[in-house]
């Protein structure tokens, strides 16, 4: 079964952007001040979350929301036996073999880190408690 990613991702989510999650966000803050309910904002930092990603953890995740075995076929070949070298004053290293990251600049990147991301924020919004905002009173718990 493929599942939708959640409305309240915006990373890698064609329509929604940054600044629809800043808005959100401040909804929500606005929302519990209005209404005096407890809220916790907990910001993380995915710093250099692109280089963090297993490759395992990848091919797992593409196999669970049901991408088609050709794609994942194509995928799993960029990035099976993938190496990088490294030059310093002039000389370069031999292969240096790549286990984890997504290939930045790569145009499937970011929704391949999206679909990565996407177990967590399923997580937080079911253990959470939700947060009604906005007109269309949608119930979030997690924006990434």
């Amino acid at each position: 079964m493929v599942e939708k990613l959640r409305e309240s991702q915006f990373c890698g989510v064609p329509g929604n952007n940054i600044l629809d999650a800043v808005t959100t966000i401040r909804e929500a803050i606005a929302q519990a001040e209005v209404t005096a309910t407890p809220l916790c904002v907990l910001s993380l930092d995915f710093r250099e979350a692109f280089d963090k990603i297993s490759h395992r953890y990848l091919f797992a995740i593409l196999e669970k929301y049901a991408i088609s075995k050709c794609v994942i076929t194509g995928i799993k070949n960029l990035y099976t036996k993938a190496t990088s070298s490294v030059q310093i004053n002039g000389y370069m290293s031999g292969p240096i073999p790549t286990q984890c990251s997504i290939r930045q600049g790569c145009p499937m990147s970011m929704q391949l880190y999206a679909l990565c991301l996407h177990p967590l924020l399923t997580l937080l919004n079911e253990k959470a408690a939700r947060l009604q905002i906005g007109r269309n009173g949608r119930r979030i718990a997690a924006v990434a």
